[in-house]
């Protein structure tokens, strides 16, 4: 009798579970991606399943075979990862002027991380606080989610100006009243620019002082370091001691061997290691193409940008500076500085159009010197002038793209197709990576981006969502799983690349025909849908 009874037992719980598997499978779900290979940000290989999706949350991974949904896509021989995290990012005007950020959402961007190398729009007289500048993001709408560090360069120009000093204690004081107000607001955290005019006049000091602030509210410091060139290692550990004497999470930007410091980069990840033994929290970010952005006025000596670039117009016009300007410049700099690797990136002076060559040309066309044609350009234009140069070196760029501690980040912004000549990461970082580091293939029209099978597939695609995503404590992103935000790329592995030049940058990427921004589709078949359903992520010391 009892083994009967235990019979009957079993059955109904059978029945039972099987017509509760059948109900949860009846649902309807606003989005269901079926038949993909879903890579899920972890670093594991693909595995076959479906995704149901609901309010913009993966509510399910697995069979959804009789599962009805508003939107079915059909992934079969795709895959399906995380949406992309660029963990540095320059969109924080861009935002507001394009908030539809077509260059990035069809590169797979689903948020970015701005603020960066200490430059931000808050504080300024538009945007006082993070609380309005935020508040106005959500009002516009955007088609990415977005999170942001304050920038120190535009603390020190709202509190000091551009002046080469050192701060009051009453101004030191209101620059960490800013930090933690923005902290407040939802900001993540400090960057700075050492290398960037107002930031370069900032000693280790004022770093550290404003660091205690960022710590105490448990944020992050992302740092351009003070030189990426012959002080690179010195300026390396200038970042870590800040971070040693400030308790503070270290991220250094960008993380890239200039000339002369080609070749040397496992000692700069060696003290970086050896950070992180001592229990320091230290990682940084890597741009995965050869030629970077800056602006003209690097090229110049510190001292040379105090009080801005109109001060340096003056110096440029005067006779005496301007001999010690040159003798800096041509010993220091252009030593390293190929002419006919520096590309003019916006603009024109006068009656000639600059914008789209180098610096050779231009002093072929004008009968200068290289270094005179581009203080040419600066006293014509009285202002900063975007170039493009080839600063990296591919050994080592490899190197720190395998490295575990390292995330890929763009470190660009969003562009209007067609217009000015940005560098083309701003349309093809992302599925760049595929291209170049993952299948190990070279374009025959960008010979110089060679080719090197160094990543698989998930190892890229894990550092490019939960790498970034971990590292910005985003809890709820970064990863394809049951409950968690529904940012979602579809890619084919085999067609995912790049398609912009650095000589024509405006073309966006292939092999990427969906991306799903908290469960809205805002590139279908390849192409943007208007959607905007990007939220702004506060950071962890955010009261409402």
């Amino acid at each position: 009798m009892r083994i009967i009874i235990l019979f009957i037992s079993i059955c109904f719980c059978l029945v039972f579970m099987m017509s509760s598997e059948a109900k949860v499978e009846k649902q309807k779900y606003s989005l269901i991606i079926k038949n993909g290979n879903i890579i899920d940000g972890t670093g594991n290989p693909w595995f076959k399943a479906d995704i149901g999706v609901r309010g913009g949350i993966i509510v399910k991974i697995g069979s959804l075979s009789s599962a009805s949904g508003e939107k079915i896509i059909d992934a079969q021989g795709l895959i399906v990862s995380p949406g992309f995290i660029d963990i540095h990012n320059h969109s924080d005007d861009g935002l507001l002027i394009n908030p539809k950020a077509e260059n990035y959402v069809r590169q797979g961007v689903t948020t970015m991380f701005i603020g960066q190398c200490g430059s931000t729009m808050v504080p300024s007289q538009d945007w006082p606080t993070f609380k309005k500048y935020f508040s106005r993001l959500e009002e516009k709408g955007m088609a990415t989610n977005v999170a942001s560090l304050i920038g120190h360069g535009q603390i020190r120009k709202h509190v000091i100006g551009n002046d080469d000093r050192k701060p009051t204690a009453e101004e030191l004081e209101k620059m960490k009243n800013i930090i933690a107000q923005a902290m407040e607001d939802g900001a993540y955290g400090l960057s700075t620019g050492l290398v960037y005019h107002p930031g370069m006049f900032a000693d280790e000091e004022e770093i550290i002082e404003l660091c205690k602030v960022v710590a105490k509210h448990d944020g992050l410091y992302a740092t351009h370091v003070r030189d990426d060139a012959a002080g690179w290692e010195d300026s390396i550990l200038e970042s870590i001691e800040t971070a040693e004497k400030s308790g503070v999470r270290l991220q250094i930007s960008h993380n890239e061997s200039h000339y002369p410091n080609w070749g040397k980069l496992d000692k700069i990840m060696k003290h970086i290691e050896d950070a992180r033994a001592r229990g320091l929290r230290v990682s940084c970010d890597v741009i995965p193409t050869l030629c970077g952005s800056q602006g003209i006025t690097n090229v110049f000596p510190n001292w040379a940008l105090a009080g801005g670039v109109k001060k340096l117009v003056e110096r440029l016009k005067n006779p005496a500076e301007l001999a010690k300007i040159r003798k800096y410049v041509l010993h220091e700099k252009e030593k390293h500085t190929s002419p006919a690797s520096t590309l003019i990136a916006d603009g024109h002076a006068d009656k000639i159009w600059v914008e789209g060559k180098n610096l050779a040309e231009i002093a072929q066309e004008t009968g200068l010197t290289p270094l005179d044609a581009a203080i040419d350009l600066v006293l014509k234009r009285k202002n900063n002038i975007g170039i493009i140069q080839e600063f990296h070196f591919e050994d080592d760029l490899c190197k720190l793209i395998q490295h575990p501690l390292s995330s890929i980040c763009s470190d660009a912004e969003i562009v209007s197709f067609g217009k000015g000549m940005p560098n083309p990461r701003c349309y093809h970082c992302f599925p760049l990576i595929f291209r170049k580091y993952v299948r190990g293939e070279t374009r025959k029209e960008e010979p110089q981006e060679v080719g090197r099978k160094i990543l698989s597939l998930q190892e890229a695609v894990r550092k490019i969502t939960s790498c970034p995503a971990q590292r910005l404590r985003l809890r709820d992103r970064g990863l394809l799983r049951e409950n968690m935000c529904a940012d979602i790329v579809i890619f084919d592995q085999q067609k995912i690349g790049d398609q912009a030049t650095y000589k024509n940058p405006h073309g966006y990427p292939k092999g990427i025909p969906h991306v799903i921004v908290n469960g809205e589709l805002v590139v279908e078949n390849g192409q943007h849908t208007g959607a905007l359903p990007g939220k702004v992520i506060r950071g962890p010391r955010y009261s409402k």
